[in-house]
């Protein structure tokens, strides 16, 4: 394949996919799932052009590839936007107890819809399917949520932020369990999410404190490529690496909350601002396009004939169901009642498919169904998620777009009344001046 015409198919991708984005701000489509479409439409690429442009090899370690990437960037974006305030310590907690309560609910019930449904898998390994189920998209919704207020933003930003750290937390506890046969205990989970808080907490200071020092133009970087091996050695270490990521975006776009008392004398502000400034526009620019490919590569992988099979459809839509029940539960009291559209937006995504594809070999080999099962389930909860928040976000920019029209008319009928009362009142007083 020449190489000019991957080099003009690349940069083709990335201008489509950045028009996908200014069309999804506006109508409320997804753009990942414009994405993942058009990634299915390349699958016919040996009958359009004649050849076969991944095999299935590549395609996979591809994915794994930019899936951490995407992780990494999507969580330091979001991070990067959140302050530390009274308001956002409350917003967080409601939505730390509804995404815990939300992955755990969703996962163990999964799991049992997953062992009735399917012969001869036992409930750990159902439970190891179901969790990357359960696991919010914060690649789908924080992008999709840009136009909300910051309460609503807020919290489904905290939300998908937290599903996310606590499923791989999760993932890992159940996985951990099938390697070794023990259950992880509560108080072993918790040293280790302990733990990897105050290697955040330290690790985000000590770079702060050590980027604002160095000079030259090819910091940013150097300290994102930091970034990505310190969540390699977390991953080695056992400890909960998406939290390190988190914790120094927070501590980044917050550093005047954190640096205080005698840490304000090691911090230079003019310094910070400009890394802070430039590295939001860094981790912006490269999370959509790390974003754009991973989503159009998972279209590609799929396989569509899974979709067609009457198992995967009916355990998809009895788990569909549990997914939106269990959050109508969890969201209609943590928000007052006021549950639209947050309700509906619950898509999975990047995090679901890169834990999917992180389940080892023997775990797979040692269940025997149809191998297009699980891959459909996945494959049709991704598709129904991305579609029913779809759904919502249109109707919600529809009511947000009929009040903001209406209030237009109240004004405007407010100034026609003011502009046609009589500007001089009769002075029924004053007598007339005949000289």
């Amino acid at each position: 394949m020449d190489a000019f015409i991957i080099i003009i198919s690349l940069a083709i991708i990335i201008i489509v996919s950045h028009f996908l984005n200014i069309y999804s701000e506006k109508t409320g489509v997804p753009s990942v799932l414009i994405l993942i479409l058009f990634g299915i439409f390349l699958q016919f690429d040996s009958s359009l052009v004649g050849f076969e442009i991944l095999n299935e090899t590549t395609r996979k370690s591809l994915l794994e590839v930019l899936g951490v990437a995407g992780l990494i960037l999507i969580l330091l974006e979001a991070a990067l936007d959140l302050e530390i305030n009274k308001s956002m310590l409350l917003s967080s907690f409601k939505a730390f107890i509804v995404a815990i309560l939300g992955l755990i609910g969703t996962a163990f019930v999964g799991a049992y819809i997953l062992q009735y449904f399917i012969e001869d898998i036992d409930f750990m390994h159902a439970l190891l399917y179901s969790v990357p189920l359960s696991i919010l998209s914060s690649a789908i919704i924080i992008p999709s949520i840009q136009g909300f207020n910051e309460e609503k933003k807020s919290f489904l930003i905290y939300e998908s932020t937290f599903s996310d750290v606590l499923g791989l937390l999760m993932f890992q506890v159940v996985l951990g369990s099938l390697k070794t046969g023990d259950v992880m205990s509560s108080s072993q989970v918790m040293g280790r999410l302990g733990s990897s808080i105050l290697f955040s907490v330290f690790i985000s200071i000590v770079l702060i404190y050590l980027f604002q020092k160095i000079r030259g133009h090819t910091k940013l970087f150097l300290l994102f490529s930091i970034l990505i091996l310190l969540y390699s050695i977390g991953e080695a270490l056992h400890l909960s690496s998406l939290l390190i990521i988190l914790i120094f975006g927070i501590i980044l776009n917050n550093y005047k909350s954190v640096f205080i008392g005698g840490l304000s004398k090691f911090i230079n502000s003019d310094n910070v601002d400009i890394i802070q400034d430039d590295f939001k526009v860094i981790i912006r620019e490269s999370s959509f396009v790390v974003r754009t490919f991973f989503f159009i590569l998972f279209g590609y992988y799929v396989s569509l004939k899974s979709l067609l099979n009457i198992e995967v459809i009916i355990i998809s839509l009895v788990l569909f169901a549990a997914i939106y029940t269990i959050r109508l539960l969890l969201v209609a009291p943590a928000l007052k009642g006021r549950i639209w559209p947050e309700v509906f937006l619950a898509p999975r995504g990047l995090i679901t498919i890169l834990l999917f594809f992180s389940i080892p070999d023997e775990y797979i080999c040692s269940i025997s169904f149809h191998t297009d099962v699980i891959p459909g389930i996945v494959l049709f909860i991704i598709l129904g998620t991305a579609l029913t928040m779809s759904n919502a976000l249109i109707g919600f920019k529809k009511m947000e777009l009929k009040k903001s029209l209406e209030a237009s008319k109240q004004e405007e009928t407010v100034l026609l009344k003011e502009d046609q009362e009589p500007e001089n009142d009769i002075n029924v007083d004053s007598k007339p001046d005949f000289n």
